[in-house]
């Protein structure tokens, strides 16, 4: 009988130490982390991780998708030695002092120094579900009522950021100082929003390329803020982050850059052949890549039509930038889009929505 209840008690003990290795997250991947720590340990006693034991970390969804272009595999390693490889350590104060990949660094020496509230962090996101609250969010703008998928989460250490790529990455790191609910809604609606697009990038031609390319991130960043930017305006400067009080502030000045935006896009009707030089001026128009005029625009869309209008925009830029134009006549406040800039809106999407 003691055998017995002694084997039933390390049958109890396995599940549960199973159910807690594994994230009640399905769609969240901890396998760069797992990678990330190994190839810490093997710097830590002054050795050099393996090609196999780097090229395991790279192979991971999340360096997977860094490493495509945005960093090379080099940057990593370099970096990696300089903070966690004790001999590293002249090398790794000359690049402070000259401020050579400065911000990563100070990130990867956080990490070192912090390895316990990591792993603890590590822990709260294996744990609690995370999924249903983010979607939830997410669905208030879409035009459907539910989803079948979560989208794929890649934590890894790169830095104090995250991307909204596929799998959407995540500095675990990072994830510790955010509302990372928040951030989370926001990166599930690009997600799920660019499944929805209504126009393919492939079949864009060159001399549209960065007119397509504004409106279209005007419009993701637009509504996906609307998801988790907007309590920041009813809350006093004093609570919120130096972040959140700059991008307020890029908002108030968005009716100047759309003004800006339609006298080119004016000019682009009126003169097809300028059309890629006068593109390039359009997109180096946007602060913060879109997100701080999207806001406004969406807030106006918000304020004068309804919540599913707007959501019926996402993926749909060209439908968006004529919906603010219809809400800022209502309001007759604001600027809205001449008639020329109206009309080029109308050819490109009749040339490129599917």
């Amino acid at each position: 009988m003691k055998n017995i209840n002694l084997i039933f008690f390390f049958i109890i003990l396995f599940v549960s130490e199973q159910n807690f290795s594994q994230s009640v997250n399905t769609n969240f991947d901890f396998s760069g982390i797992d990678k990330f720590w190994s190839i810490v340990s093997t710097l830590e006693r002054n050795q050099e991780p393996t090609n196999s034991e780097w090229n395991k970390l790279f192979r991971t969804p999340g360096y997977k998708v860094l490493t495509s272009g945005e960093f090379t595999k080099d940057f990593f390693k370099k970096n990696f030695r300089l903070v966690f490889m004790p001999s590293q350590k002249k090398k790794l104060e000359t690049s402070l002092r000259r401020k050579n990949n400065l911000h990563h660094l100070q990130h990867y020496i956080k990490v070192r120094d912090n390895k316990t509230k990591i792993k603890a962090q590590l822990g709260k996101l294996k744990r609690e579900s995370y999924n249903r609250k983010a979607v939830k969010r997410t669905l208030e703008f879409l035009s459907q009522n539910s989803v079948n998928q979560y989208p794929p989460v890649s934590f890894v250490i790169f830095e104090s950021n995250g991307r909204g790529s596929s799998p959407i990455v995540v500095d675990l790191a990072a994830s510790i100082e955010w509302d990372f609910m928040s951030f989370l809604s926001h990166e599930f609606h690009h997600w799920y929003r660019n499944r929805q697009l209504k126009f393919n990038y492939r079949n864009v031609k060159r001399e549209d390329a960065n007119i397509i390319k504004t409106f279209d991130l005007v419009e993701a960043e637009a509504i996906a803020d609307m998801v988790d930017k907007k309590d920041w305006f009813t809350k006093s400067s004093n609570s919120i982050s130096r972040y959140a009080r700059q991008f307020i502030n890029d908002v108030s000045r968005a009716p100047g850059v759309i003004q800006k935006m339609d006298k080119i896009l004016t000019e682009i009707y009126n003169h097809p052949k300028r059309k890629e030089t006068l593109g390039r001026q359009l997109f180096s128009l946007l602060p913060q890549r879109g997100h701080t005029t999207g806001y406004f625009m969406a807030s106006l869309i918000l304020e004068h039509t309804s919540k599913s209008q707007l959501a019926s925009c996402v993926g749909n830029p060209f439908m968006f930038f004529k919906l603010y134009s219809k809400a800022a006549k209502i309001n007759g406040r604001y600027p809205s889009f001449s008639n020329e800039a109206l009309k080029l809106l109308d050819k490109l999407s009749d040339k490129y929505v599917i």
